[in-house]
């Protein structure tokens, strides 16, 4: 789960710069086991695409995998008498592996945006916009969980959820600014729907009738 989370955050980060779009994300600390080297204390190389541990040895690039990660590994014979081994990998074969995704260079960028100066002030109206909707959408709209099975349908049930939360806080922007012609169309929607009820009565009417 924790994987799929970071893949979809660095799929969104590469789409909004991509675009132009200015991402405010929030930061995540890293999960290293205690008394473990972290992530970045081991040094990448752009230049030569590789990577430099805490010992200053190389873990050269092997593969990239299907979900776009690009795989460094050690050479177990330098790991082999490592006086830092025990902080490094506990793996058998003395070989340490360090992966890196061929989109982590618009992380960096974010991570970089998310300490310019000004930012945190934006960032903090996050709590009164996204994640206000977010507690809206699983207290009055059923996002807790779910009685849909597959992909497809939990698509169209939190594409319709997003949609009901859009109407409704347009709804209620649009009647703070005075907008009368709001009124009006919501107006229309009532009575078009009273109009359905008094067709659909008439119709019962008609068929009794005639039975």
């Amino acid at each position: 789960m924790l994987h799929f989370y970071n893949l979809f955050v660095l799929t969104i980060a590469h789409y909004l710069l991509s675009q132009g779009i200015t991402p405010i994300l929030p930061y995540k600390r890293p999960m290293t086991k205690a008394g473990f080297f972290k992530k970045c204390e081991y040094v990448y190389d752009e230049f030569y695409d590789d990577y430099i541990c805490p010992h200053n040895q190389l873990l050269r690039y092997v593969t990239t995998d299907r979900k776009g990660y690009k795989v460094y590994k050690s050479n177990p014979n330098d790991c082999e008498n490592c006086p830092l081994i025990s902080q490094c990998t506990l793996s058998q074969n003395h070989q340490k592996i360090v992966t890196r995704h061929v989109y982590q260079e618009s992380m960096d960028q974010v991570e970089d945006i998310r300490h310019t100066i000004g930012i945190k002030a934006i960032y903090d109206k996050r709590k009164e916009t996204i994640e206000r909707l977010f507690g809206t959408a699983k207290e009055f709209h059923q996002m807790r969980y779910t009685n849909q099975i597959g992909l497809e349908k939990m698509h169209v049930k939190v594409g319709l959820t997003l949609a009901c939360l859009n109407i409704k806080k347009l709804a209620k922007i649009k009647k703070k600014q005075g907008q009368r012609y709001l009124d009006c169309w919501l107006k229309l929607i009532k009575f078009d729907k009273l109009n359905r009820k008094r067709q659909t009565h008439q119709i019962l009417l008609v068929g009794l009738s005639a039975v």
